[in-house]
Parts: structure tokens; C-alpha cells; sequence
């Protein structure tokens, strides 16, 4: 506890003392570029920009590339930062006192490279630029992935980062800044694709979708612009549909706005969304976050995992899982592994795995120091004894967990049983929460558990899904699975998936937002076992999450609303065409922008890097011996 304390109270306090006006009103501008005439965009921009600003917009974001459109065939194409627009846009922010953020691709006039770039004027002028470290496929054609790192920029109405569209297909873009305490994230992006079943549409990612989900998890203030409608690029005898959809979001996940999203059949014109924002409001996920991490164990980030990685599991496992979920009677073993077996025998089909909800025998009982050695085991003890057994009996693996007695010592852990009723992997919760803190040891490890039958097996246990590395760590060491056995009640944290309607098949848009980041973010089917929810809407019931829960053909499984062996069937390494894969998330990761999120959080370097937050270098001082 002592060093957590230490640490937050660095945290804050090497945050330069900035008089920051808390509530501001935003403005998210949709724009479509006209192809290869800069100056009319420009002009463009600059009209809109003021209505926003007449309206009293503190803070005005841009699309991507909305200076420069999309087709860069020489540099005329392109501008410079500073250049043409980040002078137009100081006009406009002298007169009215606020912050623009543009997107465009940058021309670099010392090394002639071009990079996809957003750039944050003020009012006193020009103050910073970001390149985009993330590049889908088609920017390999036209840029240069970024070399800035990820700055974020001290003003007067907050600390302000920005993203650029496909950054957010790594869960490290939002975390890295948010480690140099950003209130504010500015996100130009260009999501060009529409659910798989609207006619002519053949995309299957969406950054403005993906956001909804990422902000409350990572707890940032957000506002994210998109292009909208049809745009018509005749160099190239092309017209895209880009989506709309754009949206505001406040640092406790809350939609604050967006607008609506159009289809290729019925595209929507661009418009300008406002919502108010309170900076000073604090997000609780956070905090929890930012106090309960163990930057100690993600070492593997700084790893280079790619081209061929020995531990890689290529194997298509057929899995029917069985998601057991109850009611319990709390603290009574005998009569809950009853009931289990139950659920289990009732079950007519095949099935070679079963995950067992979080202290699987002893129900929703509040473990303290006073009651733990009531409660806990040995893991050759009753309640051990009887999960075993039931793998055994029913030829499955099967995940339960307990509180653990070893060694005097008390853990929450997990075991993983396989056909025979064998130990094949044991896990101890890493990151426990404050109560826990106060009976438990932590694990020290992360493991991914090699099976023959289901592949790479990861575990996380309850509320460990508020720590967003672990769905990182787990996708590098190539887990295939990620089993979490939970007690969730939906109301102590995350929530309900909330993306603006339209942007992706409705079967898509549910479920709790966390489970369904981990699966997309670690690319590895996650499957949650919770006790019975109390209430009727499902968000937070049992469920399987799958890899693109956006293209529509992979909605999350989630359990009805009663006590269910709720099974699920699916095939792991299987279709490898989407727009991403474990492979692919991997390789494409920027390792060598990931090493703040190892450092230990009261080292030298941090907090280094943390003071200087526009320094890609993450301790040049330390390293120089200055």
C-alpha cells in the first residue's frame, strides 16, 4: 500500500501546476477534403472552424488528413507543420481564444519523408504536432509511421494528446499518453467502412466504432471526428463512404454526443456536434487503473515478438465451452458444486471445456482478514477435490477458482484442470484490489498455459479486467484463450457497450465493454463465467467474445438470463482475412514506443519522462548521466 500511495502522490505531483479551466464546451467538426487542393480545404476548414467557434467551442478537432484529403501525388499536395493551415487556424484561435486540432499529411522539409499528422494551435498560436505510429496497409503508401512518440501538450484548458484513426487498434496508443496524465484526447479520424451486410461495403474495422469502447476503459475525455457521406475522389475514378458517427465522450465512459452514421445507401451530411466537458472530473476506472497496475510484470512489451514467434500457436482447436452460471448459496461448497454438476449433467451436447464463475464454490461471499481462514483451501483440498473430479467425471478441461491457503499465505487462484482431473496450470490473482490487498499475496507471475486440445490458455481473474496491459501482455505471449471467471454485478465498474447505432451490426453492440475489448485487443476468444445477473437486460451475463466482434458475423454469445451450462462453439485460428489478427497485432506493434508502460512508476525515468511530455525519449537525462 505504501508504494502505491508513493506513486500516485508522484503521479500528480509531477504534473506541472497549470491553472486549467475545468468545464469547456467541444466541438467535433466533420469535413470532407476536396483531393489535392489544399488552399480550398484550408478555406473550408477556416469557415467552419469559426461558425464553431462563434458557438463558444474551446476546443474544435478536424478529421484526419482534412487539410490535404487522401491523394498525395507530389508535395504540393501535402503542407508543411508549421505551414499554410496551422497559420489560417491561428486567426481564427487568436480572435476567439480556443484550440484547434487538423489533420493532414505533413510534408517534412528536412527529410523530404510525408507523414499523417495532426497538429494543435492555440491561442497564442502554433504549439505541437503528432504523427500517426499506427499505419493500416493503405498508409504504407503515402507515409511514414510516426517518430514523435506520444506527446501530449500542457494548456490552458487541460493537458491535450491526440490519436490518429488506426492508432486505436493498440490498446498502448491511449495508454502510454494517459500515463503522462492527459485530460483531453483529440482524435482525427477517417473510418470508411459501414457494417458487413450494407450494400458495397467490404471493410470490416472502425476506429469511430472502437473508440466508444476504448475512452470509458482507458478514462479519457474524448472527442473523435470522422469524416461523413460520400466522398468523390475522381483522380482515381473512386467515391468512398465514409461513415459519420463522429462523438464526444466524458471521462466516465458517458456519451456525451455523436452524430448519426450513414450507410451507402442513405450517407449523411458532415455536421458539427458540441458537448460541455468537465476536466476536473475524475474517472474512477482510472484510478483504479493507474493505483493497481504492476508495470513490474509487463516487461514483454519491450520485446520485438515478430516476424516468427517459437511459442506461436497456429492449430485449429475445435472448443465447445460450457459457461456455468448460477445462483449461489453463499459460502456453502457442498450445495453450490451440487448445483454445478447439475448445470453441467443437464447439458445434452459435447463439450471439452467448462469455466467456472470467480470462487467458484463459495458464492458472492465478501472475503476479509477476519473470515479468510474460514474460507480458504489447500489445493488438495475439498473444494479443489470436487473440481477435479467433475473434469475428471465429465472428460473436460474445466477453470475453477478459490481462495487459496499456502504456505501461510492466502492467494485468490485459479487451477485449470484438463480430461483426467489434473492440474494443468495454476494462476494467483497479480493485481488485487484494495479489500483483497488487505488479506492476499499477489501472484507474481502471468502465465499462458499450453494445452494440446484448447491451445494457449490465459486466466484473468474478476476485476482484473480494469487492468488494460493484461490484455496486451497476454496477446504477446500468445495466449489463445482468456478465461475469466467473474463476480460482476455491472454496477461496481465498466459497463454496458455503447457505440453509436449504425456503426456496427446491433448483434455487436452489447455486452460489457471491458470483456469485449479484451477479446479484440489480446485477439484471443474470451470467455466470461458470472454468477446470475439480478437484473434482466444481460449486459453483464455470461458471455463468449470473439476476436472482430464488428464485422458482424461474430456477435458476442451471451448467456440468457436464468442458471445455464451455456455453451458455446467455436474454432480458434480459423479465418485470418480480417482486418486484424494476433499475428498482425503483433508484428505492427510500435515495441519501441511501449517502454514507459515497464518502467517502474517511481524511477528516475518516468518520472523524467513523465515531467518533459513532449520528449519521445523516455530518459535521455538518465542515460547521459546529465
Amino acid at each position: 500500500m505504501k508504494k502505491i500511495t508513493i506513486f500516485l502522490f508522484a503521479f500528480f505531483a509531477l504534473s506541472p501546476v497549470i491553472s486549467h479551466a475545468a468545464v469547456i464546451k467541444v466541438a467535433a467538426v466533420e469535413f470532407n477534403p476536396a483531393e489535392q487542393n489544399v488552399q480550398a480545404n484550408i478555406d473550408g476548414i477556416a469557415a467552419k472552424v469559426t461558425t464553431a467557434s462563434q458557438n463558444g467551442a474551446k476546443l474544435i478537432v478536424l478529421p484526419e488528413v482534412a487539410v490535404t484529403g487522401w491523394i498525395i501525388t507530389s508535395k504540393k499536395d501535402s503542407d508543411t507543420i508549421p505551414g499554410k493551415a496551422t497559420t489560417a487556424m491561428e486567426k481564427i484561435t487568436k480572435k476567439y481564444n480556443n484550440y484547434v486540432v487538423i489533420g493532414l499529411y505533413e510534408n517534412d522539409p528536412v527529410t523530404g519523408l510525408t507523414h499523417n499528422a495532426a497538429a494543435l494551435i492555440g491561442p497564442k498560436g502554433y504549439i505541437g504536432k503528432y504523427r500517426k505510429n499506427q499505419l493500416p496497409p493503405g498508409d504504407f503508401s503515402t507515409a511514414t509511421p510516426g517518430n514523435l512518440g506520444f506527446p501530449v501538450f500542457d494548456t490552458d484548458i487541460g493537458r491535450i494528446g491526440m490519436l490518429i484513426c488506426f492508432d486505436d487498434s493498440r490498446l498502448q496508443s491511449l495508454l502510454v499518453p494517459s500515463l503522462r496524465g492527459i485530460d483531453i484526447l483529440a482524435m482525427p479520424i477517417g473510418s470508411d467502412t459501414t457494417p458487413k451486410f450494407e450494400k458495397m461495403s467490404n471493410g470490416n474495422h472502425s476506429t469511430i466504432a472502437n473508440i466508444a469502447t476504448l475512452s470509458p476503459w482507458i478514462g479519457i475525455n474524448t472527442v473523435a471526428t470522422n469524416q461523413a457521406g460520400l466522398v468523390k475522389m475522381p483522380q482515381i475514378k473512386f467515391v468512398d463512404q465514409f461513415t459519420g458517427g463522429s462523438s464526444i465522450w466524458d471521462s466516465s465512459g458517458k456519451q456525451l454526443t455523436s452524430s448519426k452514421a450513414g450507410t451507402w445507401t442513405k450517407p449523411e451530411e458532415p455536421t458539427i456536434i458540441y458537448a460541455t466537458i468537465d476536466t476536473k472530473k475524475k474517472s474512477v476506472q482510472k484510478e483504479f487503473w493507474l493505483k493497481h497496475r504492476r508495470p513490474e510484470l509487463y516487461g514483454i512489451y519491450n520485446l520485438y515478438k515478430a516476424p516468427v514467434d517459437p511459442v506461436t500457436n497456429n492449430t485449429q482447436n475445435q472448443i465447445g465451452a460450457l459457461l456455468i452460471q448460477y445462483d449461489p448459496v453463499n459460502g456453502d461448497v457442498d450445495a453450490n458444486a451440487k448445483k454445478v454438476e447439475g448445470l453441467i449433467k443437464a447439458n445434452p451436447n459435447g463439450f471439452n471445456l467448462a469455466v467456472l464463475p470467480f470462487n467458484s464454490f463459495l458464492g458472492k461471499v465478501a472475503l476479509d482478514k477476519i473470515n479468510i481462514a474460514k474460507y480458504a483451501e489447500s489445493l488438495d483440498g475439498k473444494s479443489a477435490t470436487l473440481a477435479s473430479n467433475l473434469a475428471k467425471n465429465y472428460k473436460t478441461y474445466l477453470l475453477f477458482s478459490m481462495p487459496e491457503a499456502k504456505d501461510g499465505k492466502y492467494y485468490e487462484t485459479a487451477v485449470l484442470f484438463d480430461f483426467n482431473g489434473k492440474q494443468a496450470g495454476i494462476y494467483r490473482k497479480s493485481h488485487l484490489n484494495d479489500r483483497e490487498q488487505q488479506w492476499a499475496t499477489p501472484g507474481n507471475d502471468l502465465p499462458v498455459f499450453s494445452t494440446n486440445d484448447l491451445g494457449r490458455v490465459a486466466v484473468m481473474l474478476n476485476d482484473e479486467v480494469r487492468i488494460p496491459e493484461l490484455t496486451e501482455v497476454y496477446a504477446l505471449k500468445r495466449a489463445d484463450l482468456i478465461l475469466i471467471p467473474a463476480m460482476y454485478d455491472g454496477k461496481a465498474y465498466g459497463g454496458e457497450v455503447n457505440i453509436p447505432k449504425g456503426l456496427v451490426p446491433a448483434a455487436s453492440n452489447r455486452g460489457m465493454y471491458m470483456w469485449f475489448d479484451i477479446a479484440k485487443y489480446s485477439q484471443a476468444f474470451t470467455l466470461v463465467a458470472n454468477y446470475l445477473p439480478k437484473e434482466s437486460n444481460g449486459f453483464n451475463a455470461s458471455a463468449l467474445y470473439s476476436l472482430v466482434p464488428e464485422e458482424g458475423f461474430y456477435p458476442p454469445n451471451i448467456a440468457p438470463n436464468k442458471e445455464i451450462a451455456h455453451q458455446v462453439l467455436f474454432t480458434t485460428n480459423l479465418q485470418k482475412n480480417l482486418w486484424i489478427d494476433q499475428q498482425k497485432l503483433v508484428v505492427g506493434r510500435r515495441y519501441d514506443l511501449a517502454a514507459p508502460l515497464a518502467l517502474d512508476p517511481q524511477s528516475a525515468c518516468f518520472k523524467e519522462w513523465q515531467k518533459d511530455s513532449t520528449n519521445k525519449e523516455v530518459c535521455p537525462k538518465a542515460v547521459s548521466g546529465k
